[in-house]
């Protein structure tokens, strides 16, 4: 019998071929996860960058630690198109996107240390509402 050399990969290879691993790699640990994992679509991971303007989608977990770990691979592979010229755009996600800001700077930190010339991100601006006093 026929098979494609990629099919024949241990269990953990094959959820890497997934770029919701990180999401769907374990069991559902909130409500929030749960929702995701009825939501999210589970499709091939895209690592081949086909324009100079690559776009990720990053889905990582409540746990930060663990959105952390998973996303690894994916900062490689941004500083790896860094290098290249390419100017690639990440959008990081949680179930429930609490945190999401701090998890995207983050991101970018993991990047410039792989490419220390990257520039660091601006600091957020102060979008609180003005007072009378």
């Amino acid at each position: 019998m026929w098979t494609h050399a990629s099919w024949d990969l241990g269990s953990k290879d094959k959820l890497r071929s997934y770029d919701t691993v990180t999401l769907f790699g374990r069991p559902a640990t909130s409500l929030a996860e749960r929702e995701a994992w009825m939501n999210k679509p589970r499709v091939a991971r895209r690592t081949q960058a086909l324009t100079a303007r690559p776009i990720v989608r990053y889905i990582g977990r409540d746990d930060p630690d663990q959105t952390v770990a998973g996303w690894q691979d994916w900062a490689e592979l941004a500083a790896s198109w860094l290098r290249e010229g390419r100017s690639p755009t990440v959008f990081i996600h949680t179930p429930d996107n609490v945190g999401a800001l701090w998890l995207a700077r983050r991101f970018h930190d993991d990047v410039r240390a792989r490419v220390p010339d990257l520039e660091p991100l601006p600091e957020p601006l102060d979008v609180s509402p003005p007072t009378l006093f």
